[in-house]
């Protein structure tokens, strides 16, 4: 990542102490008094969690999401949360994971940052973006969700997919006007596919931190059938909290399957912030 090449000079802040950063070396260190530092991967990405444990998808975890959604299975979410984004100067995704919503969105963006806490999903999205030639305009932190990196009022655009919603921190770095996107799975999301885990499947119930300070200016639903290869199954599964839960027997009973039918159910919610 060419950090120089981009202007985040006005837009980062230092997470311990809220100073502002500047590039030094292969590092990015604050300007207050006890001048932080932070790392860049070689991977590409920039550590900013120095004082936190790793946490979030594992490397397993991380790469059969990244194998899944690279598939095309949630495009139309994809591109729905991209409409709804729009353009701007600035796009944050808090808890990006490998970054496949984050490269689609920032399309119309100038530059985006995603953060997640998983090193080895920020290692994939950094090495993707590179791929993509997006890597002048992406920057990927380890970085919690509830303290962005970001310094307050710079972001036009906050996505939030499947990750907590923490509206106070999102509306800190909204500028007045700004949009928050937030994507959920809608009631009857992968029904096919816990059908073939449980006796009796029961509905999702809708998320419960959803912001209630900011206006709801928009709510939609991407609702649609697909049929998944035997192949990507497995990584389906693994994205998934029934991995954990589901007896041995009936997952193998899954990951023999020739193909998966099963209806994809997303809502998709679209809060403004007060100018």
């Amino acid at each position: 990542m060419h950090v120089q090449s981009l202007q985040w000079n006005t837009a980062l802040r230092c997470p311990l102490c809220g100073a502002a950063l500047e590039v030094a070396g292969n590092s990015l260190a604050c300007c207050g008094a006890r001048r932080h530092n932070f790392d860049i991967a070689k991977s590409g990405y920039v550590n900013f969690n120095t004082h936190l444990p790793t946490s979030g998808d594992d490397k397993a975890m991380a790469a059969a999401r990244q194998s899944f959604l690279r598939r095309g299975y949630y495009a139309p979410l994809a591109e729905a949360i991209a409409a709804e984004a729009g353009t701007g100067t600035m796009l944050a995704d808090a808890g990006c994971g490998e970054g496949y919503y984050t490269e689609i969105a920032a399309r119309g963006f100038d530059h985006a940052l995603g953060a997640d806490l998983s090193k080895y999903a920020l290692a994939l999205a950094a090495k993707s973006a590179k791929q993509q030639g997006f890597a002048d305009k992406l920057l990927y932190t380890a970085a919690s969700v509830y303290d962005l990196p970001l310094a307050d009022g710079v972001c036009d655009c906050v996505m939030n997919v499947f990750a907590p919603c923490v509206e106070k921190e999102y509306c800190r770095v909204l500028q007045g006007g700004g949009r928050l996107i937030i994507a959920a799975a809608g009631r009857d999301h992968l029904y096919g596919l816990k059908e073939k885990l449980y006796d009796t499947v029961i509905p999702n119930e809708p998320r419960r931190d959803y912001p209630t300070k900011m206006r709801l200016a928009k709510s939609l639903s991407v609702k649609y059938d697909v049929t998944v290869d035997g192949a990507d199954i497995a990584p389906l599964f693994m994205m998934t909290p029934y991995y954990y839960r589901t007896p041995r027997t009936r997952a193998e009973q899954l990951l023999a399957l020739d193909a998966l039918h099963t209806v994809l159910d997303f809502e998709v919610r679209v809060y403004e912030k007060e100018v």
